[in-house]
């Protein structure tokens, strides 16, 4: 739909009705560049929009929030693979710091006194469930991960108040150059969670992308499953991307939509109407609606 105002927005995340104690709320966090994050003033009007939530919020390292990294040596080259980038740890954090400052994050970060969980730092730190206990609740789906590391992801601070709290996904509305991939909205948003500070190692770009369902469809089942209550949120309020990665990108401004649901089919559906772009083209959303729809142990939206 289409809004005109922060007041329009409140009342659409208001319309939910979000009491639980937490939310965990996973912006879009690419880089520092154009059109490729959640604005601060969206984060503003989602907080605002729930006065009585203790509020996390979570993303990962990515080597593109601002900061070039200056080699040290002829062979120094910043690693951008999880294994590699930790020897970098120092600088994903400055990184990071310099992004939430430049970006103003920082300053609504503070200022609702949000609390920050960087998924490759709890990582890196080894603060995440041990993957037996994921496995474990993954199972009782019928759904086994593709990669067997994905079961070590999730940070214990976020799995110790799952029953407590909201997980809110806040996406960018993307329309990806890809053909494979199509849009980048609400479910897309949590391959953020995956810790590498580059995801890349999981998208066979040489094959149009087509290794991301199955790393899709594991990151999004991890959080999906794990927590009961769900929103999702599509917006295009101040920014949105058009031939995202592709050499014609472009950024439209100024076209004020919001799309919210507790389906996160449902929700990206409705936002790629508005595009007239038939989501079943994109492979991963095919992949995820197939295990969502055969598995009655999934949690389904209320």
């Amino acid at each position: 739909m289409r809004i005109h105002d922060k007041s329009d927005f409140i009342n659409a995340i208001q319309d939910f009705d979000i009491t639980s104690e937490y939310v965990i709320v996973k912006p879009n966090w690419l880089s520092n560049g154009d059109g490729e994050y959640t604005e601060p003033e969206i984060l503003k009007w989602l907080f605002e929009a729930l006065p009585n939530n203790k509020k996390i919020v979570v993303e990962s390292y990515t080597p593109w929030r601002g900061l070039i990294y200056e080699p040290k040596g002829e062979d120094d080259e910043l690693r951008v693979d999880l294994d590699g980038g930790k020897a970098y740890w120092d600088f994903y954090r400055e990184l990071d710091q310099e992004f939430l400052s430049e970006t103003g994050i920082g300053e609504v970060l503070e200022a609702f006194n949000a609390e920050y969980v960087n998924i490759t730092e709890e990582v890196w730190s080894k603060r995440c469930v041990a993957p037996d206990t994921i496995r474990r609740e993954i199972g009782k789906t019928g759904y086994e991960f593709t990669h067997e590391d994905f079961y070590s992801y999730l940070p214990t601070r976020l799995y110790e108040i799952r029953d407590r709290a909201t997980l809110v996904s806040l996406a960018k509305l993307k329309l990806q150059a890809a053909e494979s991939v199509g849009i980048s909205f609400s479910i897309k948003n949590l391959y953020g969670m995956i810790p590498h500070p580059s995801r890349a190692v999981f998208h066979d770009i040489d094959n149009d992308f087509a290794g991301m369902s199955e790393s899709m469809a594991d990151i999004f089942l991890l959080y999906y499953v794990l927590f009961r209550s769900t929103l999702w949120i599509n917006e295009g309020i101040i920014t949105l991307v058009k031939e995202h990665f592709g050499e014609d990108q472009y950024v439209e401004r100024g076209r004020n939509l919001l799309f919210v649901g507790r389906d996160p089919l449902q929700a990206d559906a409705e936002a790629s109407a508005e595009f007239d772009f038939d989501p079943y083209k994109s492979d991963y959303y095919r992949y995820l609606e197939r295990h969502i729809k055969t598995s009655a142990a999934i949690i389904k939206p209320g």
